[in-house]
């Protein structure tokens, strides 16, 4: 009796594992298109994704009120791509503030006010690193139109422990945060495949 138990559960784990590729791979797709007005999504396989957010990356700009005064913070992030192995991805600090792009709006704004642009922010479970291509965005900002070598707007290879993403419309954003927190625990617990 305890055999045939022993093998149904067997056979319940092997018809699971398709399911939870499949769900994996739904959320992977979830990815992509809300990221789609961003940059685009390349699966490398069935746990690595390559983010490739739109070049050149915008100059964000975050309000810090202290004491009723205003200061700025500015980030931007001049990555051509980044590969994300999903499992390694802490869920648990994904987070995102709302900033602005355009910048007359540290003269014009009013507490209260609500930046044009989400800032999604990723970052890596301890002691391991995402692997990223950066590119000078000075550089790439002068360039005309055209192709372009990567050397003329100086991409280089480079590793970082958090990266951050900007989506124009917040609710493509909040997608993008639940599918990938999905998609983490969905790779973290997937079994491989020989």
């Amino acid at each position: 009796m305890k055999r045939s138990y022993l093998l149904i559960g067997c056979f319940l784990l092997s018809a699971l594992g398709p399911c939870f590729a499949q769900d994996l791979e739904s959320r992977i797709q979830v990815l992509k298109s809300s990221y789609s007005a961003s940059g685009s999504i390349v699966v490398l396989d069935d746990r690595t994704i390559v983010i490739e957010p739109k070049m050149p990356a915008p100059l964000c700009a975050l309000p810090k009120i202290q004491d009723g005064k205003t200061s700025w913070l500015f980030y931007t992030f001049p990555l051509a791509s980044i590969t994300v192995p999903l499992a390694q991805v802490d869920e648990t600090l994904i987070s995102e503030n709302r900033v602005f792009t355009d910048l007359n709006a540290t003269k014009t704004y009013k507490p209260g006010d609500v930046g044009d642009t989400t800032m999604v922010v990723v970052a890596v479970v301890p002691g391991k690193q995402f692997h990223t291509l950066l590119y000078d965005r000075d550089k790439f900002t002068t360039l005309g139109p055209g192709p372009h070598s990567t050397s003329e707007y100086g991409q280089m290879p480079d590793d970082t422990e958090a990266f951050a993403l900007t989506f124009s419309d917040p609710a493509a954003a909040r997608t993008f945060e639940i599918a990938l927190k999905d998609a983490v625990v969905l790779a973290r617990g997937q079994k491989t495949h020989p």
